[in-house]
């Protein structure tokens, strides 16, 4: 394939497969290989700065593509549902992983860093210039 050709999946769309690929990568670390960790919960914000990234990987992923305008209208809910469905099988694989176990906490943490960063999305959204002169013209 010859990337020069797709610029827009360069941009978006494959930052989103590299980063799966990572999440996959460090989920297949068998328990044993990890350091003890020096605070509590310290994989619970790995499971957040990773599912939250996702999120957004796919939010501009499926936004900014130029295939479906369905799914660019819906990019919010459907990366929601892109990276609910990534969690789950996530912790699935991680229950043949050696050392490790599916956790439902686990998964909920996903779900939540994705909606956190969908709200973040919408706040910032709202608060472009832009969308303020649209919205103050739509008022006159």
């Amino acid at each position: 394939m010859n990337l020069k050709k797709y610029p827009d999946f360069v941009r978006f769309q494959l930052p989103v497969l590299v980063w799966m690929v990572l999440i996959f990568t460090l989920s297949s670390l068998p328990g044993s290989t990890y350091a003890p960790y020096s605070f509590p919960d310290a994989h619970l914000i790995a499971h957040t700065l990773l599912f939250g990234m996702l999120y957004y990987l796919a939010y501009r992923a499926l936004k900014y593509q130029s295939f479906s305008r369905f799914l660019s209208e819906l990019s919010l809910l459907v990366s929601l549902l892109f990276v609910a469905l990534y969690g789950a099988s996530d912790e699935y694989h991680q229950s043949f992983v050696p050392g490790r176990s599916e956790e439902l906490k686990d998964f909920l943490v996903d779900i939540t860093s994705a909606f956190v960063v969908l709200l973040a999305i919408l706040v910032t959204d709202r608060m472009r210039p832009g969308r303020k002169k649209l919205r103050a013209g739509e008022q006159n």
